[in-house]
This record gives C-alpha cells, sequence and structure tokens, in this order.
C-alpha cells in the first residue's frame, strides 16, 4: 500500500496519509507523493475541493524523527507543504492525535474539522528541533497567547480546547468526522468554482496588505470573476428561478 494515498470522487480529491503503523510519521516517501498529490489537485480543473485525512488511529504524528537520527534531511527540496500556494478549498478531516508537522499540514487548510479522540500539540522544541513553519504560521491562525503556549511548552491540548482557541472549525464523533467533512465540501461546491478561488485568493492575497491595498484587490478580482461564465450563469439562473450549472470558467 502506498503510503499517501489519492482518491477523486465527482469533484472531491480526498489525500489519506497512510503509514497508520506509526501514526502517520512523515518519511520521505510520504513527502514525495504528497508534493505530488497536492500539485494534482491543483492542475486538474475537475477537482474543486480537497479533503486531507489520516489513516488509523492518528492524523500525523509528524515528521519521522528516525529519518533524522540517520541524517535524512525532513524536507530538503521536496515540498510536501505546496497546498499552502493553492486557491482551492481545502478540508482537513483530522482523526486522531495531531503533532507538529501534523499540525503544519492543517494550517494552510481552509475548515478542519477533528474527530473528538483528535489532540494537537507542538512538540518540535521537545525534541530539540525548531517548529520552523509552526512558529511563522500558527500566530497568524490562532491568537498569539494561545499559539505562544503550544509553541513554547509543546504541551498536548484536547479537540475541544482546539475549537475553544480557533484551530478547528468544529469537533464531531468520530464515526461523523468525514461525513462532516463531506457536508462542508458540498456546501462549497453548491457555490461557483470560478468565484470560490477568486474570493479565496482575495482573502490569501489580501492578508499581508494594508487596508487600501487589500480592497483593490478584491475590486480586481471581483472585475477579473465578471468577465467568466459562472459570473454570467448565476444571475441568469437566478431570474430562471433553477440551480447555476457552473461550468467553472
Amino acid at each position: 500500500m502506498p503510503s499517501v494515498e489519492y482518491e477523486k470522487k465527482g469533484h472531491i480529491s480526498y489525500i489519506t496519509l497512510n503509514r497508520p503503523e506509526v501514526l502517520n510519521a512523515l518519511n520521505r516517501d510520504m513527502r514525495i507523493l504528497l508534493e505530488q498529490y497536492w500539485y494534482d489537485f491543483e492542475q486538474d480543473n475537475d477537482a474543486w475541493v480537497a479533503i486531507l485525512t489520516g489513516a488509523g488511529r492518528a492524523f500525523c504524528a509528524g515528521n519521522d524523527l528516525r529519518d533524522r537520527n540517520r541524517g535524512v534531511a525532513a524536507d530538503g527540496p521536496i515540498n510536501m507543504y505546496s497546498h499552502r500556494n493553492t486557491l482551492k478549498p481545502m478540508i482537513a478531516a483530522i482523526n486522531g492525535a495531531t503533532r507538529a508537522a501534523g499540525i503544519d499540514m492543517t494550517l494552510p487548510c481552509d475548515i478542519r474539522v477533528a474527530a473528538e479522540e483528535a489532540s494537537f500539540a507542538m512538540t518540535m522544541t521537545s525534541w530539540g528541533v525548531v517548529a520552523g513553519m509552526g512558529a511563522t504560521q500558527l500566530p497568524r491562525s490562532i491568537r498569539w497567547a494561545h499559539a505562544m503556549e503550544m509553541l513554547l511548552t509543546a504541551e498536548p491540548i484536547s479537540a475541544q480546547e482546539a475549537y475553544r482557541i480557533g484551530l478547528v472549525n468544529k469537533v464531531v464523533p468520530l464515526d461523523k468526522l468525514m461525513s462532516t467533512a463531506e457536508e462542508y465540501a458540498e456546501k462549497i461546491m453548491r457555490n461557483s468554482p470560478v468565484a470560490i478561488r477568486l474570493t479565496k485568493e482575495a482573502a490569501v492575497r489580501g492578508r499581508d496588505q494594508t487596508l487600501a491595498g487589500s480592497l483593490e484587490m478584491g475590486h480586481m478580482l471581483s472585475r477579473l470573476n465578471g468577465v467568466t461564465e459562472d459570473a454570467k450563469e448565476g444571475p441568469k439562473a437566478f431570474v430562471e428561478k433553477r440551480k447555476p450549472n457552473w461550468k467553472n470558467k
């Protein structure tokens, strides 16, 4: 079995970490596959939403420190976080323990659903490792004090605490996890995939700009959307009192 599985059903791409015997700890093979699959998702015009999850009882235990002990580079030229750059919607279905690089993988995801059994910890410093991505990205996702508590103490937090501090959108029973993630995907896919991508681009690109710059960015992308087929289909469907038939163009 591959260490990462990729499957597409309709417009949804499923990416599943698949080393359950080591709690889906990331090795070089997994990082290569993740880079490939995120690229495949980005390039596939028929893939509108991705769901990232883990096999077994953990989401991801972080980087496999046995690789580091053998001198295998954690990342090197491999960009397993290439989904940071995609403008398509991504959902994390977090099924269990999530540590270090496992949290890093969820941060670029737009919606995060956690099972009740899930827990989260930024454990890098407890093993003498700097949380490079986590230290820069976690404080952008949640409040500074909560982020720094996780980064500096390396202590785990529960799924409910992750919800309280805004790290996840919802906590559900494990047997409802995937269906909840798919419900989010279906809600997203009711809308124009072009407008969805441009809306995400406005949010991502405008995040680090001034208010004036972000407004200008939003107006520019709105004008760009206005010449698309989907932008014409939406008002037409409204007038004709029917569901839009999105062309993703």
